[in-house]
């Protein structure tokens, strides 16, 4: 039996059916385009991700994949038309070396339906900001 695990460090792009099958299977919609570019976009739109092959991005920048979120408020009539509130806005860009499996881990953060956990929590007293303080 050979055994297929090799450190993080020393992995190479990988496939990228790894990171696709992490938004799919939360519902997202693939878009591709006829050069092989494909955009996946979450239900309600308010965040893709772009895996961009054959772009004049990937050729200038080495940046293959990209995610980018944005917030929006839904109007008073709570119809579809999305208004601005105030837009939040964020991507996060992954060059072509940067291992698949990494960037599907960062994906099944994104989705993961329990969220942010922002409450406070007592800090760990070995961390640099206890030791500070």
């Amino acid at each position: 039996m050979t055994d297929t695990r090799i450190p993080v460090l020393e992995a190479d792009e990988g496939e990228p059916a790894a990171a696709f099958d992490v938004v799919t299977a939360a519902g997202w919609v693939t878009h591709t385009d006829p050069s092989a570019n494909s955009q996946v976009v979450a239900p309600g739109g308010q965040a893709r991700l772009v895996f961009q092959p054959e772009s004049a991005a990937y050729a200038t920048t080495d940046v293959l994949w990209k995610v980018e979120a944005a917030t929006f408020a839904v109007g008073s009539s709570q119809s579809l038309m999305a208004v601005p509130a105030k837009p939040r806005t964020w991507s996060a860009t992954f060059t072509g070396e940067v291992p698949v499996e990494l960037i599907a881990a960062f994906l099944e953060r994104l989705v993961a339906p329990e969220g942010v956990d922002r409450s406070p929590t007592d800090p760990d007293p070995a961390s640099p900001a206890a030791i500070a303080a």
